[in-house]
Order: C-alpha cells, then structure tokens, then sequence
C-alpha cells in the first residue's frame, strides 16, 4: 500500500525551483523521479521536453473508456530565499509536512499517484487516467501550454491539483498584465513651460484608472469571484533631478472574469487612453484566463459527490488566483482545481501541508476515478 506522506517527502527532496527565464532542466529529475515511481507500479509513464530540458512527466492507467479523466498539476516550486525551515529536508511534525513544494504543489501530486495506485492495485477501472506533472506553472504556463499540444485526447473532465482545503473550486479570474507608456517633451527643468511632461501624464493617466475605470468594472461582476479588478502596481520614469521626463511607465494589473477574454480587455483600454492621452499602451506581457466550470455538468458534480461521501463541504468555490485549469478548460474540458493545504501555506517561509488533509484527498480522489467521474 502506497503512503502518500512518504510519497510526499520524496517529491519535495528533489528541488525543482522555477528557473524563470534561465536555460536549465529544473523540473527534469522530479519528472523522471515520478515517471520511474509509476512504472514500478504497472502504469505507463513517460516524459515530454517543454523547452530547454525541462520536461513534462504523463501517468497512464488504461481503462475501459480511453477517453480520459485527467489529474493535473505543476512540478514546479517557487524560490527558497529567506526560508525559515530546510527547503529539501522534509520534516513531520505536529500533523504537517514541511518543505518548499509540500503545499504547493507536490502533496497534490502524491495524491493524485497515491489514488492511481491504489486503482492500479484493485480496479475497478471504468475510464482511462493520465497524470501531468507539469513545468513553469509558477512563471509562464508552458507546461500546460505543451500539453494541451501533446496527442493527448481531450478528457472527460479534469482535477488540477493545488491547495484549496479540500473545496472544489469551480471558477477563479484570470489576469492581463501591459505596461501604459505615458510620452512627453526633454528639457530642462526650468523651463517646464508649453512642454509635456510624461510623469503628469502617467498621473493623469493613473487618477482616471482609479476614479473612472476601474468603479465601472463593478457591473461585471460573477457570482463566485466578484468583479474585476484593476491595480496600477509599477511605475517608472525620468532620466534626473533636473530633466523634464520623456518618458513614464506604469504597469497594470487587470483582473477577469468569466466571460471576459484578457486580450479584448487591453485592446478595450488601449483604445480608452491612446484617445485621450500622449500614450502607448504595450501588448499584454502576461495573460491568464479565467476559469468558470458549470457546477452542474456531470463531472463536477461526481467530484462534488464523493466529497459529500468524505463528509466534506461540497459547494462551489471561487478564488481570486490563477491555475492551469483555465487553459485546460478552453479545449472545453469541465475542470475544478482541488488539493489539500491552503493557500495561505503556499510560498510561505515554512511551508507546510496538513496531513489529514492529504489522506482524506486520496479518498476523495480515489472515489471520483472508480466512478469515471460520473455523478451515481
């Protein structure tokens, strides 16, 4: 019988920081690691190269319906600077496992194995599974990105694991990050007179956001997430003390709903400023999408039900941060993000995940994989 705590402390032992933009196979040793694990334990498994050696691990358990149910979640942890605990030295004390991953996301990951195992052990299998152990989720989303290209046949429905305290979430926002140029004239200082200048352009630019914009996006709101939201978190500009600036960057932090496409959005507000002000507004440099699953379809609805058999709260939730569920649901597959831990736990300096947590995940698990996730 598989431990899932043991399983834990074996996945956080392997670091697999996010190299942001550096060349180098973070997450490559944690993907054979899990690849290895399975194949020991009859499923078929193998890894996929994302970029720059960093590769993806997929599980495979055959069933009787090759159209899969598919457990998904990242390999990936965030840096360990200032940690107050040994990052790779899992350590168990008072019902929690600590070590940077154990939360997000390494215990979802030892849930999701832990549960294949056990349908690998004694069945009923009545639907294929496949696990993704996905790169970069903590950056740019490549490695979901990649599996959504990969020959992997659109699924059934899909769990992506991440600390949620054993809720189901249904819907979270998305996010659409651009950088609004604000342009004015060189000169000295003490000749300010008939110039524009950039920095009280960007202010003007800035005020309108917070007075104007932003009270507007109120009318959009959903009803599990709330309304949009925007927040101005960067700024920069000026050459010096006695330079009038040419130029003032602010950086947005636009946040959507359901029904709200992140490019539309920056193309909405670009025509909005560019109209009234000397600015350029840049192409987004991120964009997330926001996850909005019908807690009616079927699949959520068998996740939903074997969290009521685990006496377990079983009502849709909506969160404010992103997961690789929204990708995966625009190939129109219903997915919920589900996990033990909190995300308050996540990142932390002593990252830790409660233990009960993660053996009442297996079940939960367990239970919506031996009914093909439909609802009985």
């Amino acid at each position: 019988m598989v431990d899932p705590v043991e399983l834990i402390a074996n996945l956080v032992r392997i670091p697999s920081i996010n190299p942001r933009d550096r060349a180098e196979p973070a997450e490559t040793a944690l993907a054979e690691h899990i690849a290895g694990w399975a194949t020991a334990r009859g499923m078929r498994a193998r890894t996929e190269e994302v970029l720059d050696g960093r590769r993806n691990v997929l599980v495979e358990l055959p069933g009787d319906d090759e159209r899969p149910l598919l457990l998904e979640s990242h390999l990936d942890t965030v840096e360990t600077d200032g940690m107050t605990i040994a990052p790779f030295a899992p350590e168990v004390r008072g019902g929690r496992l600590y070590g940077r991953g154990s939360c997000d996301a390494k215990a979802s990951l030892a849930v999701f194995l832990t549960a294949m195992a056990r349908l690998a052990e004694r069945g009923p299998r009545p639907r294929t599974v496949v696990l993704a152990g996905v790169v970069d989720e903590e950056h740019l989303y490549r490695g979901v990105t990649a599996l959504r290209r990969s020959d992997l046949p659109t699924p059934a429905g899909a769990i992506v694991g991440e600390p949620t305290e054993l809720r189901m979430v249904v819907a979270h926002k998305g996010c659409m990050r651009c950088r609004i140029e604000a342009r004015g004239d060189a000169g000295h200082s003490s000749q300010p007179w008939g110039r524009t200048n950039a920095i009280e352009v960007a202010a003007e630019v800035v005020r309108h956001l917070q007075q104007e914009h932003a009270p507007r996006l109120d009318a959009l709101a959903r009803p599990l997430v709330g309304p949009p939201s925007l927040a101005v978190t960067m700024i920069e500009g000026g050459q010096g003390p006695n330079v009038l600036p040419d130029s003032c960057v602010v950086t947005v932090d636009r946040r959507t709903v359901g029904g709200e496409d992140p490019h539309a959005v920056w193309a909405q507000l670009r025509g909005e400023l560019e109209a009234r002000w000397p600015v350029l507004v840049h192409e987004p440099h991120i964009v997330d999408y926001s996850l909005e699953t019908d807690p009616a379809d079927p699949f959520a609805r068998s996740v939903a039900a074997s969290l009521r058999a685990s006496g377990l709260d079983a009502d849709p939730l909506g969160v404010g941060y992103g997961t690789d569920a929204s990708k995966i649901a625009l190939d129109g597959v219903p997915a919920v993000v589900f996990g033990p831990g909190s995300i308050a736990n996540a990142h932390t300096a002593d990252e830790s995940v409660p233990l009960d947590e993660v053996r009442t995940a297996v079940d939960v698990v367990e239970r919506v994989l031996r009914t093909g996730g439909v609802p009985a």
